[in-house]
């Protein structure tokens, strides 16, 4: 792994692990899941934060021993072989094609309340998009990391201070979450619609290989990046539901708190920090699955041409290939007409399963006095496939099919190569 250049530290590992995680879902996801379950919501966030921790543990210790830019699909090789490790690689990929649609929606919609867009304009403008970010990466991730850093600390400040200002309007009293009453069943829902804001826990995996000092940044990103960016929703949930509670629909509720507490200009103000928010969390994206694309080709999986690397240390050509996947899969969920509600839990289910088998493969690779978190990892990853439902179903299927189809492609290779023995 000595190919990519080792130019992220701790504040770089830290600004991509929170844009990463506050990414699409800071200014939406929270109003969503007040929506869904009332005061319920903040304990289904606090819930899903503590049960995240034992998950992003697993990994801090994955990519603090075996840094690789294959990120779980490595990990999941390493513990149960090329095919298990494989499938899960072509997971992450293949969740390129409900993800980044999703982000994208997002995005456009927050660009929407700058400038009203028609269906073709939002097209144009996803293309704009995905070009720029395909720019950035190729100028390596070094460049990125600063940019996304600056992105992601003022997003939190943003909701953060939203935060103190309401705090401040009520009269600075104290923060009161009811206990009593609690239905567990839309704490779980929640956590299960919440799951799409921690959908990057595993992308700062595959940039592992390209920090300084992996044993020490690493772990230490990872964890307080979860964290800081749970307060930060939590947060934004508190806030919403005691000072904006049911507003309308067609306005998204950050920007009612904007108006409320500042005194106008929400949706231009939200409307460009949930922008940049979305922009950089696809950025990432971007970046990480291309290093994953490009494991694959090192390990001669796909196509070898793939796996150059460039002047700048950046694997171009997986970043092109996957810039062109993406732009296909717009097209094909535009066509299909897939709701954003759709794209997120088939996402959702996706990325869960490859938790799940990460975890599982940490219970084999790490010592044992790791193994009670990896453990209860697991059994948080059960869990929230339970709370995702019916996509999970989706997320399984793609499992299968790859896994079937890989099967095939080695039986082929073994008689190719026995004919060719033969001859």
């Amino acid at each position: 792994m000595s190919q990519f250049n080792k130019t992220l530290g701790f504040g770089q590992g830290l600004g991509l692990l929170i844009s990463a995680l506050l990414g699409t879902g800071v200014f939406i996801v929270p109003e969503l899941t007040v929506r869904q379950a009332g005061s319920d919501a903040l304990w289904g966030w606090a819930v899903l934060v503590l049960a995240i921790i034992p998950v992003a543990f697993a990994f801090a210790q994955l990519g603090r021993r075996f840094p690789h830019a294959g990120g779980a699909s490595w990990y999941v090789q390493l513990a149960f072989g090329e095919r298990q490790g494989r499938v899960v690689g072509w997971m992450l990929l293949a969740l390129m094609s409900v993800g980044l649609p999703a982000a994208m929606e997002m995005a456009v919609w927050f660009l929407n309340a700058l400038l009203p867009l028609d269906a073709t304009g939002a097209f144009m403008a996803k293309l704009v998009v995905l070009t720029a970010m395909v720019v950035v990466n190729l100028r390596g991730i070094q460049v990125s990391g600063l940019l996304l850093s600056v992105i992601a600390w003022s997003v939190a400040v943003v909701v953060l201070g939203l935060a103190a200002l309401a705090w401040l309007a009520q009269g600075a009293g104290t923060v009161v979450v009811e206990a009593a009453g609690v239905n567990w069943e839309r704490v779980s829902a929640t956590a299960g619609l919440a799951f799409w804001s921690f959908i990057g826990v595993e992308t700062l995996a595959h940039l592992s290989a390209e920090f300084k000092r992996p044993e020490r940044d690493f772990p230490l990103a990872l964890l307080i990046g979860v964290l800081s960016a749970g307060l930060v929703y939590w947060v934004g949930s508190w806030v919403i539901l005691h000072h904006v509670g049911a507003s309308d629909n067609t306005v998204p509720a950050m920007v009612v708190l904007f108006d409320r507490l500042v005194g106008g200009q929400g949706a231009l103000f939200i409307g460009v920090f949930g922008f940049l928010s979305c922009v950089a969390t696809m950025n990432i994206y971007l970046a990480s699955i291309a290093r994953m694309l490009w494991s694959l080709a090192n390990d001669g999986a796909v196509d070898r041409r793939l796996a150059h690397i460039n002047g700048q240390g950046v694997p171009a050509r997986a970043v092109k290939v996957v810039a062109l996947v993406s732009l296909a899969s717009l097209a094909a969920t535009a066509a299909l007409g897939l709701s954003l509600e759709q794209l997120l839990l088939m996402s959702n289910g996706m990325i869960v399963l490859v938790y799940l088998l990460t975890l599982a493969a940490a219970l084999k690779l790490l010592s044992r006095h790791h193994w009670p978190l990896s453990a209860f990892g697991c059994v948080v990853c059960l869990w929230l496939a339970w709370s995702v439902g019916w996509a999970m179903l989706y997320a399984v299927a793609i499992y299968a099919a790859l896994w079937v189809a890989l099967w095939w492609q080695e039986g082929r290779l073994r008689r190719l190569a026995r004919c060719t023995q033969t001859l």
